[in-house]
């Protein structure tokens, strides 16, 4: 694995671990091993109880539960989605270099209504009928992608 800020990070914040996602316990078997097979390894900060780089939303629906999990693979980190929590139907999205401060939370409809409201935008930007992903490094400006008819998209 890549160094790449990690150990800057771990001096920062001596709970972040960069883990196997067989270390990963709140993920199913099959998921552990579908990011196995990617070569991925999840940021995650020991001691944060929040969800956070790995975590659950409906994020195509307000009918199912889907899992995210931020992907850390060589020199490269990608949001992995498992559309229904089944690694059958995985997506990769948001290619980005690698950033051990990088960190994904689930966005309920609500405070992206709230957002919307706040940048007076709620014209320009779909009705939030479930979650979305904010993604972005810990301290710095976070991009907010929703999944809108089938395609993601930067609201916020």
């Amino acid at each position: 694995m890549a160094q790449h800020n990690l150990s800057q990070a771990e001096s920062d914040w001596p709970d972040l671990r960069i883990m196997r996602p067989g270390e990963l316990a709140e993920l199913p078997p099959a998921l552990r091993a579908d990011l196995e097979k990617r070569g991925c390894r999840v940021p995650k900060f020991t001691r944060w109880h929040a969800q956070h780089n790995v975590i659950r939303g409906r994020f195509a629906d307000a009918t199912r539960e889907d899992v995210a999990v931020l992907c850390l693979a060589g020199d490269e980190m990608s949001i992995v989605i498992y559309w229904g929590g089944t690694a059958g139907e995985a997506e990769a999205l948001r290619r980005f270099p690698a950033n051990a401060y990088r960190m994904i939370h689930t966005v309920t409809p609500f405070v992206l209504k709230r957002r919307a409201i706040r940048d007076r935008a709620t014209e320009s930007l779909p009705p939030f009928d479930h979650d979305g992903i904010d993604d972005g490094p810990v301290g710095d400006r976070v991009e907010t992608v929703y999944r809108h008819a089938g395609n993601w998209i930067d609201v916020f």
